[in-house]
C-alpha cells in the first residue's frame, strides 16, 4: 500500500537523522572523560526534567 512505503520512508529518515545527530554528538564529545560525561548528562535531566516539572505544575494553575 502507498501509505505503508510512505511510512517506511519517514521512518527511515527519522532514524538517519537520529544517526546523524547521535554521530555528531559522539565527535563532540570523544575527548570528554567518563565523569565529564556523567555530570552533562546529569545536568541535562535536572534542567528538562525541572522544565517539564514546571509545566506541568504550571498548567494546573492556569
Amino acid at each position: 500500500m502507498k501509505t505503508d512505503a510512505l511510512a517506511l520512508k519517514i521512518a527511515g529518515k527519522i532514524i538517519r537523522n537520529q544517526t546523524r545527530f547521535a554521530v555528531y554528538l559522539n565527535r563532540k564529545t570523544q575527548h570528554w572523560n567518563r565523569a565529564s560525561k556523567i555530570v552533562a548528562l546529569t545536568l541535562f535531566v535536572l534542567l528538562f526534567g525541572g522544565l517539564s516539572f514546571y509545566f506541568i505544575i504550571h498548567s494546573f494553575f492556569n
